[in-house]
C-alpha cells in the first residue's frame, strides 16, 4: 500500500469546526479522519498477587476468597475490514478475556491472533456484524526524522450507535 504524503491531508477539504479554524489545530481533522478505526481494549484476568503474606494466608484459609477479576485498558486499530487489530502486547499480556469497543460505542469479545513480547506488538481480531473502518498501515521506509507524530488512543464512545 502506497504511502500518502503530508500534502495529501492538507489538500483534503475537511469540515470546519470553531475549534479547528485555530492555526495551531491542524491535528483535528486528521484525528476526525481516523476516530472510527481506533479502539478501546478491555481485558480481564484473575488477580495477581504481589504480597506474598497474602499469597500464604488464602493457601492456608480454608474461606472462600471473592471471585474478583482484575482489568487492565488500552487501545489499538483496525487494520483489516474482517476485524484484524493491531495492539502492543503489554495490553493483552496473558489476559484470558479480551474486550474491544469501537467508537460507535458496541463491544466485542476479541480472540487472540499472534503476539510478540519482545517487538511488544498483538493482533487480535472480533467478528463484528457492522461496518469496520480499518486504517491503512504506513511504511517506516518513507518517514524522515524530525517528522511529526501522532498517536490515537482509547477514542471517546459516539453519543449514539445508528
Amino acid at each position: 500500500m502506497k504511502s500518502k504524503k503530508w500534502s495529501h491531508y492538507t489538500r483534503v477539504k475537511y469540515p470546519v469546526s470553531s475549534s479547528s479554524l485555530h492555526p495551531f489545530n491542524f491535528f483535528v481533522p486528521i484525528v476526525e479522519r481516523v476516530q472510527e478505526g481506533v479502539v478501546s481494549i478491555v481485558t480481564e484476568d484473575a488477580p495477581h498477587s504481589k504480597n506474598v503474606d497474602s499469597l500464604i494466608r488464602s493457601l492456608i484459609n480454608e474461606e472462600e476468597q471473592p471471585n474478583t477479576t482484575e482489568r487492565s485498558f488500552g487501545s489499538g486499530f483496525l487494520f483489516h475490514p474482517k476485524g484484524y487489530i493491531l495492539t502492543s502486547e503489554h495490553v493483552i499480556g496473558k489476559s484470558k478475556n479480551i474486550y474491544v469497543k469501537l467508537f460507535n460505542g458496541r463491544v466485542f469479545e476479541a480472540q487472540r491472533i499472534l503476539s510478540d513480547r519482545v517487538r511488544d506488538y498483538a493482533v487480535i481480531k472480533i467478528d463484528a456484524d457492522c461496518r469496520l473502518f480499518p486504517l491503512p498501515l504506513g511504511s517506516s521506509a518513507h518517514t524522515k526524522v524530525g517528522e511529526w507524530v501522532i498517536s490515537v488512543g482509547s477514542p471517546p464512545v459516539a453519543k449514539e450507535a445508528k
